[in-house]
């Protein structure tokens, strides 16, 4: 016999899977910006594949290895003003840290989740040559929480030695991403009335 308490929750739980329905992360754009003194050649490009998602193509030359990389995380989520204000998140990261398993912040492994499937950043520090991702996007399975409908604005800066000055600015990705409710196909029927 299950208790109030468990059919309380069974009842939650059933309806947020019935009524609620997911959610999908479309990118929309992607911009790259460089450091001279450290990267070259870069290009960023943004490919549809459905109505649902779009995958980001990634390309960098390292003029320099990069011993101590850390990466700045800030999200933006734009208002009825048409403009992006700070949500919610906004964190350093040693990267290096993340990538030899020596630290386990919830936002650094999200990064860690996403550049090992997608990208040859996946190794420990430190980095040098040429970086790339292929076929990037946000998956859904690996956020935390599920934010409110609307248009983000995620901005990634890389710097080097864990210092936030213009000579340790490596360079940056910005992805402006929407989430959304997935776009159904529509059957057509065809049939007489």
């Amino acid at each position: 016999m299950l208790s109030i308490a468990e059919v309380v929750l069974i009842i939650c739980l059933s309806w947020k899977v019935v009524c609620e329905p997911s959610i999908v992360y479309k990118m929309k754009n992607i911009e790259c910006i460089t450091s001279p003194a450290y990267s070259a050649n870069a290009s960023c490009c943004i490919k549809a594949i459905n109505w649902n998602k779009a995958v980001a193509q990634m390309d960098v030359d390292l003029v320099r290895p990069l011993h101590n990389i850390s990466v700045r995380l800030q999200v933006f989520k734009k208002d009825y003003s048409n403009q992006f204000q700070p949500f919610l998140i906004d964190v350093n990261i040693n990267l290096c840290d993340i990538l030899s398993r020596r630290n386990f912040l919830p936002y650094g492994l999200i990064i860690l989740k996403i550049t090992q499937r997608f990208s040859n950043f996946n190794h420990s520090c430190p980095f040098a040559g040429h970086l790339m991702a292929r076929d990037a996007y946000i998956d859904e399975s690996i956020m935390p929480i599920t934010p409110p409908l609307g248009f983000y604005k995620m901005n990634i800066t890389i710097m080097e030695n864990y210092q936030n000055t213009a000579a340790a600015h490596v360079g940056g990705i910005i992805w402006y991403s929407q989430v959304m409710l997935p776009v159904k196909k529509k059957i057509k029927r065809t049939g007489r009335a």
